[in-house]
């Protein structure tokens, strides 16, 4: 066997597939007084006006329309119990409503509810309420998943929901029938990753955002949060202009294809130095990603000042490799971080072809690049995860193997030089036996992984240890070991 199906495969007896899946559904509601059945006139317990309520919701539906997030903002209602003295405003109960004949002004039944009674949010319970730290209102959040509802299902009532046969209603000690509501209709939805394209000072940079369809054409503005200097976002969603200062800026975009068709999210640009040297880069010997197969980076930023990085990937052959970053672009990924400062990023597990290679990383200080590559689910139902230090490229590197017992051993191999085919010499030294060499060959930047055993005999069954070396400083090692039970952990590589 040959590359990640040796390298993965193998070791978990499983196959690598999956089916291709539908874009996710982005839906909103602009909730009112004056939307309820009838509008509700907040008062308050001892008589005379109090604000009126208000607020926003947005909902996503998965690929697999079989779970709908939400997010939900709600001002001048008390989701505490102790904001205000007055009860009036105090919150009691939170629904969706639904029927094949519910229209903005047509009252519907209660299909699923996430908030006071009926409580149908029960499979996992997963609803947040975080109150604001000033003012009376918070927001709430969850998930509508796929066993929960009121005497039906999210499947049942999705044809209702994407029709604007549905509505969102809060309920209060005044109002028990809902004092805000308001009718769920299509939304854009910002379908751009939350980490944009790097950009770099003094250079023009353009960024087009996308959201999904509507049938109107979407309106954008910035609703918090700073754009980098020199750069400023159209009405059309083009983020454009030249940058006139380094780090990364992180700002909330709102696209609207009318009043009570909205969706937000939030973006994070990173500002790059004119140029990052990657000949003395840091390196990984693999990454992947696939059906449940996922790579994690942690980048700390070890200096004490800040630092910008950027990450460049390849594939076996050495060709740019566009490894999929979740929330962001593919083979994309840079940041810059304050002293100390650590960011995350990881791949989605969710590749229809293997994706596999190498990565290298440019700084302009010291930092610090863990990669761990891990089982999201798959046969056996526990999950794994093993890690790989970035670290300089080198002439040899001397991994140890134990394939007793059951265990096997995986390595990739990478060339890091970007312009010369480099032959790599395997020298496999078993414990109490003699030692045996080969060779192969890799391109620049060409990469290849391995089950130790099925290409050198000397490895079948047996403890010792393997040297991959070359004549120059060109060599990106990883090492993982498998055990029967389909766990697995990284080898510690010595140069």
């Amino acid at each position: 066997m040959h590359g990640l199906r040796a390298f993965l495969i193998l070791p978990f007896v499983a196959l690598l597939t999956t089916a291709s899946a539908s874009a996710q559904t982005y839906l909103s509601a602009t909730i009112t007084n004056g939307q309820e059945n009838p509008p509700a006139n907040p008062t308050l317990s001892t008589g005379g006006a109090r604000p009126a309520s208000f607020g926003t919701v947005t909902f996503v539906i998965d690929s697999t329309n079989t779970s709908m997030t939400f997010s939900a903002t709600i001002n001048n209602i008390d989701v505490t119990g102790t904001q205000t003295a007055d009860p009036n405003d105090n919150l009691t109960a939170a629904h969706i409503h639904a029927s094949a004949t519910v229209t903005p002004a047509t009252n519907g039944g209660v299909v699923w509810g996430f908030f006071g009674a009926p409580q149908n949010d029960n499979n996992p319970r997963d609803i947040v309420v975080t109150p604001f730290a000033n003012g009376v209102g918070g927001t709430i959040s969850g998930k509508w998943d796929a066993p929960e509802g009121n005497n039906t299902t999210l499947a049942t009532q999705l044809p209702n929901l994407l029709a604007g046969r549905a509505y969102i209603n809060f309920h209060t000690t005044q109002f028990g029938g809902g004092e805000i509501r308001g009718n769920i209709t299509a939304a854009p939805g910002v379908t751009t990753g939350a980490a944009l394209p790097p950009g770099r000072i003094g250079a023009a940079y353009s960024q087009t955002l996308a959201a999904a369809a509507t049938g109107a054409t979407p309106t954008w503005t910035v609703t918090s949060g700073t754009l980098p200097a020199g750069i400023t976002l159209s009405n059309t969603g083009v983020l454009s202009g030249t940058p006139t200062a380094i780090g990364t800026s992180s700002f909330t975009v709102q696209t609207s294809a009318g009043a009570a068709s909205f969706a937000s999210k939030t973006l994070s640009l990173t500002i790059l130095p004119t140029t990052l040297s990657f000949n003395n880069a840091l390196r990984l010997g693999h990454v992947v990603d696939a059906t449940n197969f996922a790579t994690q980076f942690t980048i700390v930023n070890l200096d004490t000042a800040p630092v910008s990085f950027q990450f460049r990937f390849w594939d076996d052959n050495g060709s740019a490799l566009k490894f999929p970053i979740q929330e962001g672009a593919a083979g994309e990924l840079a940041g810059s971080l304050a002293p100390g400062g650590v960011t995350v990023a990881q791949s989605p597990a969710n590749s229809s072809t293997l994706m596999q290679g190498s990565a290298e990383v440019a700084s302009n200080g010291r930092i610090s690049v863990l990669a761990n590559l891990y089982r999201s689910s798959g046969p056996g139902g526990t999950d794994a995860e093993a890690s790989a230090q970035a670290a300089p490229s080198a002439a040899s590197v001397m991994l140890p193997f134990d394939n007793t017992q059951g265990y096997a051993t995986g390595v990739a191999v990478t060339n890091t030089n970007a312009t010369q085919t480099i032959q790599v010499t395997v020298t496999v030294t078993p414990e109490g036996g003699s030692a045996t060499t080969n060779s192969f060959v890799l391109p620049p930047h060409g990469h290849t992984a391995f089950v130790l055993a099925a290409n050198y005999p000397a490895a079948v069954g047996a403890r010792g240890s393997v040297r991959f070396s070359t004549a120059f400083a060109d060599l990106a090692v990883t090492g993982l070991r498998f055990s029967p039970k389909n766990s697995f952990s990284s080898l510690g590589g010595a140069q």
